[in-house]
């Protein structure tokens, strides 16, 4: 991990077994192949099985030009590109969706086979076995972990009260998610994403449907309650 910033190590896609798809018949040789290569040579996964693709390649995969990219990548959220030094990257899941996007367009139809060969071949990165074994070993880890989710929250703020109330902190408090484990699943041990609560607010939460950030954040606001959501 990055010490500066907290960012992932990433690894090639050279490491991956990726299963690539037959060519799109109505494309080039060289097209296909090109399509497969850059996916290869420009491909780079994190440890817990996300994957992603360098800038560079995506005029190519998405039958644009390097304006085109450019603007694909910087109109990216934040949790869809990790920029790290020389290397900007786009997840594979925000491609993925331009891809769909792009193919339902009213586009030439040659350039929509291309399209077609490339998010064939996006999904053959991210369906790579090594890919799905890391996340098969998370949502393990996600699974084990979650009892023991409270104590790790307490310890590391040294919490003695209702994160919400500030009451004091009862023995049977829970811990609650902000955003729930079903939703994001890979937020499920982030300790930031945790909330200690005693029985009664916890309740409320989940009587009142508040189980995002956003619903959160405005029932803390009606009850008068310190809001976690803006540490």
């Amino acid at each position: 991990m990055s010490d500066e910033k907290n960012l992932p190590v990433v690894h090639s896609a050279k490491d991956l077994t990726i299963i690539f798809p037959e060519q799109n018949k109505h494309i080039s040789d060289t097209e296909a192949e090109k399509n497969r290569s850059l996916i290869t040579d420009n491909g780079a996964y994190t440890s817990d099985g996300r994957a992603y693709i360098d800038k560079n390649a995506l005029p190519h995969l998405l039958a644009t030009d390097k304006k085109g990219a450019n603007r694909f990548f910087n109109n990216l959220e934040d949790d869809d590109k990790l920029e790290l030094g020389n290397q900007n990257l786009a997840s594979i899941s925000s491609v993925n969706k331009e891809l769909s996007e792009r193919i339902q367009e009213p586009r030439d139809t040659l350039n929509k086979e291309r399209l077609r060969d490339s998010e064939a071949c996006i999904n053959a990165f991210r369906d790579a076995p090594e890919l799905e074994k890391s996340r098969e070993v998370e949502e393990s880890k996600n699974r084990k972990e979650q009892s023991n989710l409270k104590a790790k929250k307490i310890k590391s703020e040294n919490i003695t009260s209702c994160q919400l109330t500030g009451d004091q902190l009862e023995p049977d408090a829970d811990a609650h998610h902000i955003e729930r484990q079903a939703d994001n699943p890979r937020r499920a041990r982030d300790l930031s994403n945790i909330v200690v609560a005693n029985k009664s607010p916890h309740r409320e939460i989940h009587a009142a449907g508040a189980e995002s950030l956003e619903e959160l954040s405005a029932l803390c606001a009606e009850k008068g309650w310190n809001d976690p959501t803006k540490g």
